[in-house]
């Protein structure tokens, strides 16, 4: 589940960053990180149930040690926009994060646009129509 995507905003008062922790699809085409990776729908929603039960870790550009704590996550699949009338671009794991006081600042500095959560694929996977 490692990937590092753009922040879409931060909220200096409750010390929040938001943004895409996974993409699957863009402009409904398969999305590929900057591991040349794709998540189907199906996986990243599996895999962020198990994330958010039992890491909710955030990372500084995937290493090191925990900077922070992912208290947001909303699974956006095709079928979930759907059935709730969200018209997006995008779907994935949006989430909302909140890094310790150093990090925060790299945000509002600009030194950091992107984020990581604390998670590792385990395995290979064929993409499935659920």
């Amino acid at each position: 589940m490692n990937t590092e995507l753009k922040m879409i905003k931060f909220n200096d008062e409750l010390g929040l960053v938001f943004g895409f922790a996974i993409v699957c699809l863009e402009d409904d085409k398969p999305y590929y990180d900057l591991q040349n990776e794709h998540i189907p729908e199906n996986v990243m929603l599996k895999s962020a149930t198990n994330f958010m039960e039992n890491s909710r870790v955030a990372k500084e550009m995937h290493s090191g040690d925990d900077i922070g704590t992912v208290v947001f996550a909303f699974p956006l699949t095709t079928e979930i926009a759907n059935a709730l009338g969200i018209l997006t671009t995008k779907t994935g794991l949006l989430v909302a994060m909140r890094p310790n006081e150093g990090v925060l600042s790299k945000f509002k500095n600009k030194e950091l646009t992107g984020f990581s959560i604390g998670g590792l694929k385990e395995v290979e996977y064929e993409e499935e129509n659920n």
